[in-house]
């Protein structure tokens, strides 16, 4: 639940065609952003950018969301 608020809290929409409880946004900077919640984690994918982490933390998660937002550099 902890993870939910943080993803709406910065913009993110449950994506309804994913099978899985996915949420999604799209920032010029990094490209799509799709979070997959499952029990006690959130998966991170960034797909133009090949990357993928895990989050066990709804401060990490936040904290690396406002990361990647406020990043003015495109993301490599």
């Amino acid at each position: 639940m902890m993870f939910k608020k943080v993803l709406l809290r910065h913009g993110f929409r449950r994506n309804r065609r994913s099978d899985e409880l996915q949420y999604i946004t799209h920032w010029d900077n990094v490209g799509g952003v799709y979070v997959t919640l499952k029990p006690k984690m959130a998966i991170v994918e960034i797909k133009d950018r090949n990357v993928i982490h895990v989050f066990k933390s709804a401060k990490e998660l936040d904290a690396f969301i406002k990361n990647l937002r406020e990043s003015s550099i495109p993301f490599m």
